[in-house]
């Protein structure tokens, strides 16, 4: 029987991780080398990607990045954790990730699983939305709500324009940094989603619904194999009555099965959110449960974060009290810490 080495990714090995990242059933869009470019060129943190090898060849990964006092798996995204050939070959690559977060005594260990692991306290405070797709847009806007129908063609009667583009970066950053300082959450940086788009650049989109000149909603997307992702959104309030939610989510959906894709990912939401209950209406959703588990190093409890919390609470209010150009200053130096 030949033995099983769990080491940190070098170079020379960085061609072979995505390369078995495209051909695991298993892997996300988040586990490719890009995203840990993103990551540390974007924010400093400290890459620790560790591989399984066996006779030298791939059977599994793990991605960490040192954040702060935690190490997480996978920072700024939805899902992450261990992509593997098997449960054993998990185990150990979650163990070695045990032994470095004891190692480097940070508070904890974070792994975004989509599903459920064994032996880890977990939180399932978020779901994200996934549509299956088809052939025929038709079949699945028969599965949309009434209301969300009646909504898009409202916007369709006002001439609202949807084009997908990557000049639009700045517009969608814009729209983004507005609706966040509304919800009282930083932002990240406009570097971010710049490093994305150029890490990326054909797996990464930005869509725009346009009433005449103005660009009035706006969705930054994800694409990874069959499937594509609304990453981030965002609309202008002051146009809510056109709906350019609508009509971007049902765009995006014509897209998708009209260029032979198979499942739309709406994103990440809380549990029982209003974004949650719009998201639900289209195409026959399914909500697919997120199992974020942790191992406890020096911390005693699970972090906090959800919306209801009491302290997120006080920062949003008094952040929806700030100037926009403050929230994009500070913003980022904020948000580098949450992941």
């Amino acid at each position: 029987m030949t033995e099983l080495e769990i080491t940190e990714l070098q170079k020379e090995d960085e061609k072979a991780w995505d390369e078995y990242v495209y051909k695991s059933n298993i892997s996300t869009f988040y586990h490719q080398i890009g995203w840990r470019n993103v990551v540390e060129k974007t924010y400093k943190h400290k890459p620790i990607y560790l591989i399984a090898k066996e006779e030298g060849e791939l059977r599994g990964i793990l991605p960490l990045f040192l954040v702060g006092n935690k190490l997480v798996s996978i920072p700024f995204a939805p899902y992450g954790g261990a992509c593997t050939d098997d449960g054993a070959i998990e185990s150990l690559l979650i163990k070695k990730a045990e032994s470095i977060t004891k190692e480097k005594k940070v508070d904890y260990l974070e792994l975004r699983h989509i599903d459920k692991k064994i032996g880890f306290l977990t939180k399932c405070t978020y779901v994200t939305v996934i549509i299956p797709l088809n052939p025929n847009p038709e079949i699945l806007w028969q599965k949309t709500s009434k209301g969300a129908r009646r909504s898009t063609k409202k916007a369709i009667r006002n001439n609202i324009e949807v084009e997908m583009n990557h000049t639009h970066l700045n517009a969608f950053y814009e729209l983004y940094a507005k609706r966040n300082r509304e919800l009282g959450s930083p932002i990240h940086s406009y570097d971010f989603f710049n490093n994305i788009l150029k890490e990326f650049p054909n797996q990464s989109n930005i869509q725009v619904a346009k009433f005449g000149d103005k660009i009035i909603g706006t969705k930054f997307l994800l694409f990874f194999k069959d499937k594509f992702i609304s990453g981030w959104a965002a609309s202008d309030k002051r146009y809510k009555e056109y709906n350019p939610n609508n009509i971007l989510t049902w765009e995006l959906i014509k897209y998708g099965c009209e260029n032979e894709y198979s499942y739309f990912d709406f994103g990440r939401s809380e549990n029982d959110s209003g974004t949650l209950k719009f998201k639900k209406a289209w195409g026959g959703a399914i909500p697919k449960q997120l199992h974020y588990q942790f191992y406890l190093n020096k911390a005693k409890s699970l972090p906090d974060t959800s919306q209801s919390n009491l302290k997120r609470k006080m920062f949003a209010k008094l952040w929806k009290m700030l100037p926009l150009s403050m929230t994009k200053m500070i913003g980022p130096k904020i948000r580098k810490s949450f992941p």
